[in-house]
């Protein structure tokens, strides 16, 4: 019995490092500018074509715009990516648009950070 009890605490002290590694967010949950957004396409050009998803679809040319693939399959001109922001999170910047730490386009709306699929499905 006690060498049951002993291999279980071994276990825990051993198992615990691995769970708190383990726990490490992959992407940042925010960041400010585009140089952090994750799964930015940084080869885009305006009126290039593109894969259209629903998720990390913003892309910025080699002048520093943002570029937002359409339903067309083209990237299209879109407001500054400020970085990643969380959904329903508090903002400011009504002329921009943000990633949400999953990927999914966000625009600042009455205060908030609301998921945007205007420019990926209508535009």
């Amino acid at each position: 019995m006690r060498l049951i009890a002993a291999m279980a605490v071994a276990g825990g002290c051993l198992a615990a490092p691995l769970i708190g590694a383990g726990s490490a967010a992959a992407t940042p949950t925010t960041c400010d500018g585009a140089g952090c957004v994750p799964y930015v396409n940084h080869d885009a050009r305006l009126g290039g074509s593109c894969n259209q998803a629903t998720r990390y679809n913003f892309g910025v040319d080699g002048g520093g715009n943002t570029l937002a693939c359409s339903s067309h399959g083209q990237w299209v001109s879109s407001p500054p990516l400020v970085g990643v922001r969380l959904l329903r999170s508090g903002c400011t910047e009504t002329a921009a648009v943000a990633q949400s730490p999953d990927g999914v386009p966000l625009k600042c709306v009455g205060g908030t950070w609301n998921a945007d699929y205007s420019v990926m499905f209508y535009g």
